[in-house]
């Protein structure tokens, strides 16, 4: 079986489903013992003619007797075969389904560095594939291990009452195979998950080109794209026919066993049979064709435990090389955790960053992405943040809501630092309205509601007021046929950028955080509703405190207080008309967002 930290305590969990699958596969087992046994019988009183009647017709004989013991007996090891089989169904259906669940939450505790490193694609092979594989697993080894442990260790005991000679002789290949399978097993596994791998390689590709269809034909790149989707299909292709080949190697030297085991033990019991009074040690019990016929029944009962165990060698391999891609994921731990005792109260706004500087976990060496920041604003202030492209200004607000680690005293909301702070409490304090604005796929309500605790209970006049708020309502009520039950696509595709980047404000206001930041998230919109969403902004979000990046001067000038950064650094803050005489940069910025106006005029 499969053993593991991840898995292990599904054998505790589910011990009862383990133990009614080894007792009826072990009945089974018995049941099926006492067939050849009974044609041998059979055999032998047919040969001796020593059949007894008990009435006036033949069939009044314990021939009959012997031919229902038979039938019965068939009729039990079907049932009990449908009992195992509906038990095993559901060990293997509900380990799936808790390794499924268990994943998928672990991966959301994780920070957002793990996900750089990963792809969607790959991501949903490990949910697929290789909890297919281990489901499989615990589908069938169970049975096949109760094979292996009563069939097997019975029909060898009755072989060896009857002929221990014969019986050894005939083991010798079945150990053979024991060394050859756990050779040929242990390159197995590496194999199969190098299979997986090159799996999860075609995946991400295939996942990232369906998503970017688009771009792909605009530029014309089918062909390319196809011939590298092609390449890496050979090479998914060579690695599991490289795997292939060494599970029918276990395949083959089954049969191959099995066959050397059969050959030998029938030249030997016809030898035996023969010569039995000249050779009684190695006849022993077996004195005429009917006890030879039972020897062999012994002995095909005996040959599926050996197939059960080729099969065992190759699906615990299998098994191995996906349980440890999945160990891969329940090994990587979040990096930002919650400290003892954190601070689970209500926000007011308040925020300062004092001296922070910061780089991303997988920046390059030296890399400084913020660099000796501060600066301090009262809740309900608005903050206006603008610079070059790269110079920070996203970064800067991302670890407002701790998604990564920020030194310590760097950062403070309501006079705590970040880091002291219930992670739960900042995320459903801080309302984030991110560049790419992602909605996604179902009703439109549901999408603006999407905060919501209960979706039972979405405050439908709530959404509609959010969606006044994002002045998107008008375009749900003339261009959406379903209005707010429009299905949309999946990331919002049904919908032009500036409805989307709309509908992500109303979802942020529809949350009503204390802290609300819009990332470059009014670039698609026209002028005249920008100051629609910015008067909103004044009017409805008193108290609370507002962060606007923009490229656009004209979305933060009438903000209490605008940062100007670049590369990393705030190299100017304070009001629109005080930046215009003490900052080079903003006045730049403004000049020329000034010229373009008597441009486009």
């Amino acid at each position: 079986m499969l053993f593991g930290k991840y898995v292990n305590p599904y054998y505790r969990k589910y011990w009862y489903y383990f133990v009614l699958v080894f007792l009826s596969d072990a009945l089974v087992d018995l049941a099926q013992l006492l067939v050849p046994y009974l044609i041998g019988n059979i055999i032998t009183k047919l040969e001796n003619k020593t059949f007894v009647l008990v009435g006036e017709h033949w069939y009044q004989s314990d021939l009959t007797v012997n031919l229902l013991l038979i039938a019965l007996i068939a009729v039990f090891i079907v049932v009990g075969r449908i009992g195992w089989r509906y038990f095993s169904a559901h060990i293997g259906g509900n380990i799936e389904r808790d390794m499924r669940k268990a994943m998928y939450e672990h991966i959301q505790t994780l920070s957002l560095s793990y996900y750089k490193d990963k792809k969607v694609g790959g991501l949903l092979s490990y949910f697929t594939n290789d909890l297919m594989t281990i489901k499989t697993l615990f589908n069938e080894c169970i049975i096949w291990m109760t094979d292996l442990l009563v069939l097997g260790v019975l029909a060898f005991t009755l072989m060896f009452l009857m002929s221990w000679p014969i019986t050894l002789v005939t083991t010798i290949p079945l150990f053979a195979f024991i060394g050859f399978g756990y050779s040929v097993g242990k390159s197995e596994t590496r194999r199969f998950k190098d299979a997986n791998d090159s799996y999860e390689d075609l995946s991400d590709f295939t996942e990232e080109n369906l998503q970017g269809f688009t771009v792909i034909k605009a530029f014309r790149k089918e062909i390319t794209r196809a011939k590298t989707f092609r390449s890496l299909a050979d090479e998914t292709r060579a690695k599991s026919v490289d795997y292939q080949r060494y599970s029918t190697l276990i395949d083959s030297g089954i049969n191959f066993f099995l066959t050397c085991t059969f050959s030998i033990m029938m030249g030997l019991g016809a030898y035996a049979l023969l010569t039995q009074s000249d050779n009684p040690m190695l006849a022993q019990n077996l004195t005429d064709v009917g006890k030879l016929s039972t020897f062999v029944g012994y002995y095909n009962s005996l040959s599926w435990p050996m197939i059960a165990g080729g099969l065992l060698i190759d699906y615990i391999s299998r098994g191995r090389g996906a349980y440890k891609r999945i160990a891969e994921i329940f090994d990587q731990k979040p990096d930002i955790i919650d400290v003892q005792n954190a601070v689970d109260k209500k926000i007011v706004g308040d925020v300062e960053y004092r001296h922070l500087t910061f780089s991303y976990p997988d920046s390059s060496a030296g890399k400084v992405d913020l660099k000796d920041v501060s600066f301090s604003c009262k809740a309900g202030s608005t903050i206006g943040i603008i610079g070059r492209t790269g110079s920070g200004k996203s970064t800067l607000l991302s670890l407002l809501d701790h998604l990564y680690n920020v030194p310590e005293n760097t950062i403070f909301i309501d006079g705590i630092d970040i880091n002291l702070w219930k992670k739960s409490v900042l995320r459903e304090e801080i309302g984030l309205v991110s560049q790419e604005a992602f909605l996604f796929s179902g009703p439109l309500w549901k999408a603006v509601s999407f905060s919501e605790n209960d979706p039972e209970v979405v405050d439908r006049k709530k959404v509609e007021e959010s969606c006044a708020f994002a002045c998107v309502d008008n375009d749900i009520k003339t261009q959406f046929k379903d209005g707010y039950e429009t299905i949309i696509g999946e990331k919002g595709s049904t919908v032009s950028g500036g409805q989307r980047q709309r509908l992500s404000i109303a979802r942020a206001i529809y949350k009503n955080p204390q802290i609300l930041i819009l990332d470059d998230s009014l670039s698609a919109v026209d002028a005249d509703t920008e100051k629609k969403i910015l008067a909103n902004i004044q009017t409805y979000r008193k108290g609370k405190t507002t962060f606007i990046i923009a490229h656009r001067i004209s979305a933060i000038e009438n903000a209490d207080c605008i940062l100007v950064m670049e590369q990393g650094r705030i190299i100017g803050q304070g009001k629109h008309d005080a930046l215009l005489k003490t900052c080079s940069l903003y006045r730049d910025i403004y000049d020329l967002q000034e010229l373009e106006k008597e441009v486009n005029k």
